[in-house]
């Protein structure tokens, strides 16, 4: 017999059983105790930006560990909280390198690598952290649906501190001391602004203070360093590579761009979806078609891009020059003290120029190949000569491109029912061009990057903060939202007045479908009555405020309206949903469907069918045209007591008060899965002051 949990851990499970990809399902059974049961958001270790197109969490260590369950790493589009299926980055490593080093032991090294790196296991005995720290303009808004007050697990409103001054939407700054003695201090940079919410920058100062334990002693007092390299090592993985079933099965391409005769950016490294082998996928599979809908799966193109490099410790100005070197090669030929390599191993690939400096881009023609297979790049800046209390400043940014995720599943859906037409092009060869086009929308955002950090983050123009307060109540063939009002609050910027309105928008069964304009409220409104809704649907709001665009004239979009992030108040644990009001007698008591049939893969079910720990969305029967208040008793033909249910009940957070239904996903009080067969139901109910009703009984098949 399984330990019972409760009902809303139990409906958190059941949302997330949505997601049908196997490698996620594998992954999502082994963590559910340890999802559920701890909240990472609340612990220094990690702090995340959760506010735009692109999300991503800031590991206190500084880098992303290839394990990392509970995190986004660069998740694009954002939105996906739980499980996050959309991650662009499977680790992320920092290196330190220098020559002609001494120890704190008194050991004379040659060369020495502090490797704080994914492939290092996280680099534990080479960093030690000091601080993680999160400052927001505005906190993520309250959301209460149904009586629910929702929370993130990651971004909480309790992780951040509430701050005036700071040049963005949202920073994080983490502090960590390295075995070499260089303070590394990491400020990201996240923001709302429309033209600006699908990258975020990283701002580092390497100083050179002798100090390796994050402690108030200096171990290496005096320390003067030579030829240092730091190296910026990227496993990306564009939408984390969700067509393929099997753990690191990834077939994708690597380019660098920038610095040369004719390119327009800074320098820019990204990796985007190629075409599997016959042994992998029979067909052109690029974007990672689903199977069955033939929605592209895996649309994004992830870059790291770069923006400044001191030109020494004295000369602060950029150094177009840098990176030094791009080291570009598969994850397995690369260099790690884990796999045993040497400290002249690991200086070497900081200064390896010739890997594929350029990247794997169709050579040797199969992403497959030995050669170029899951490729990782390493941006390599210097060499430095960093004197003690010396500091180098280096600013990257990540970003994503992609086609929407509109696009993505209507053009998907005319690829594989044979109608795809684009550029004058059919089949396979219009998708393929269709999905180059995310490319172009990632080289946008870079220049916007380029852009942003050129004027100041502090000079860019601001959309109004989200309404905060959102209450979202479900009703009587009707869905009722309110907010607080946003149209006094002045520009951040220019402290002028520039409200113009509210837009309401919408997504239908779960929180990761496409969200579609509502509403456009040209006015203070706080409130809106979404009439346009089916009973048993789930619905999903966010409420945005946009200006006037008078203010923007600092943008790259001069005078056009601007508008709040999206995702600052979406409803994600509970989805609203409409129902018939709660029946004043209980002659009108039945279960829906009845008979329930057994839904296996073939008819629907879920890829993992007899795991009772995850109710099953196919498994739910509902009770029907109930009374305000009533208690339902469920038993076997024999008399036994199968489970009890309260409706409302306090444990689902989807049961409503005065609603006429109440659900139930066929588990025992015992947290057993019913077997087939006939059962009784015995319903005794009271109006909604407490009034005696009477009571019914039935019966329903399973």
């Amino acid at each position: 017999m399984k330990k019972k949990k409760s009902l809303q851990n139990r409906f958190i499970s059941e949302e997330l059983m949505k997601f049908k990809e196997p490698s996620f399902l594998i992954l999502f059974v082994l963590l559910l105790g340890v999802f559920i049961n701890v909240n990472y958001g609340q612990t220094t270790a990690i702090k995340s930006h959760e506010i735009g197109m692109l999300w991503e969490t800031m590991f206190a260590s500084g880098s992303i560990p290839t394990y990392a369950p509970l995190a986004d790493q660069m998740t694009y589009p954002g939105g996906d909280f739980r499980l996050m299926s959309r991650k662009n980055i499977a680790g992320l490593g920092i290196w330190i390198g220098t020559s002609d080093w001494t120890d704190s032991l008194g050991t004379f090294h040659t060369r020495h690598v502090s490797q704080g790196g994914f492939e290092n296991n996280e680099a534990r005995d080479f960093i030690k952290t000091i601080s993680n720290k999160k400052k927001v303009r505005n906190r993520l808004s309250n959301v209460i649906v149904n009586g629910n007050l929702e929370e993130r697990f990651l971004d909480t409103r309790s992780s951040s501190t509430k701050s005036s001054t700071i040049p963005a939407d949202e920073t994080i700054e983490t502090k960590y001391a390295t075995n070499v003695g260089v303070n590394v201090t990491m400020v990201s940079y996240a923001l709302a602004n429309q033209n600006h919410n699908s990258y975020i920058i990283r701002e580092y100062t390497f100083k050179n203070d002798g100090n390796i334990n994050s402690g108030t002693s200096v171990e290496l007092p005096g320390q003067n360093l030579t030829d240092v390299y730091f190296g910026f090592q990227y496993y990306l993985l564009p939408g984390g590579d969700r067509g393929h079933e099997l753990v690191r099965q990834n077939d994708d391409w690597s380019v660098y761009y920038g610095g040369q005769p004719g390119d327009t950016l800074r320098g820019l490294y990204y990796v985007f979806d190629g075409r599997a082998d016959d042994n992998h996928y029979a067909g052109d599979d690029i974007g990672d078609p689903d199977k069955s809908s033939g929605e592209f799966l895996s649309t994004q193109y992830p870059g790291i891009g770069v923006l400044h490099a001191d030109t020494s410790p004295s000369n602060v100005n950029d150094d177009r020059s840098q990176p030094k070197y791009v080291n570009i090669k598969p994850r397995r030929l690369f260099k790690s003290y884990s796999l045993g390599s040497s400290e002249i191993d690991m200086y070497a690939e900081l200064i390896d120029s010739l890997s594929f400096s350029k990247g794997t881009a169709e050579w040797p023609g199969n992403p497959y190949d030995p050669q170029v297979i899951e490729p990782i790049g390493l941006l390599s800046f210097g060499p430095y000569d960093i004197n003690f209390g010396e500091s180098i400043k280096i600013v990257l940014y990540e970003a994503v491109g992609s086609i929407s995720q509109k696009l993505a599943i209507e053009s998907g859906r005319d690829w594989i029912n044979g109608t795809l037409e684009y550029d004058g092009k059919t089949g396979d060869e219009a998708k393929n061009a269709l999905l180059k086009t995310g490319l172009d929308s990632l080289l946008m955002h870079a220049r916007n990057a380029e852009y942003a950090w050129s004027i100041g983050l502090e000079n860019l123009p601001t959309p109004p903060p989200a309404p905060d307060n959102v209450v979202i109540d479900s009703g009587p063939g009707k869905i009722e939202i309110s907010w607080a009002s946003v149209a006094d609050i002045v520009d951040w910027q220019t402290k002028e007045l520039d409200f113009a309105g509210y837009r309401i928008y919408r997504a239908e069964g779960h929180y990761t479908n496409l969200y579609n304009l509502i509403a456009n409220l040209e006015e203070d409104s706080t409130s809106f009555t979404d009439r346009n809704v089916e009973r048993g649907k789930k619905y999903y709001y966010s409420i945005t405020a946009y200006d006037d665009g008078s203010q923007n004239t600092t943008g790259v979009n001069p005078g056009k309206s601007l508008e709040s992030s999206p995702y600052y108040n979406r409803n994600f644990v509970t989805g609203a949903s409409p129902f018939l009001g709660a029946s004043s007698n209980l002659d009108q008591v039945y279960v829906v469907p009845n008979p329930y049939h057994v839904q296996g893969l073939a008819y629907g079910g879920t890829v993992i069918e007899d795991y009772n720990d995850v109710p099953r969305l196919e498994d739910k029967l509902m009770f029907v045209g109930l009374p305000a208040q009533a208690t339902i008793r469920i038993f076997t033909m024999s008399g036994d007591l199968v489970t009890t249910i309260p409706h409302p009940n306090p444990d689902n957070p989807n049961s409503v008060a005065e609603s006429a239904d109440e659900e139930w996903y066929q588990i025992t009080d015992s947290w057993q899965n019913i077997k087939s067969g006939v059962y009784i139901y015995y319903v005794e109910g009271s109006d909604r002051d407490g009034n005696p009703l009477g009571s019914t009984m039935g019966k329903f098949v399973i």
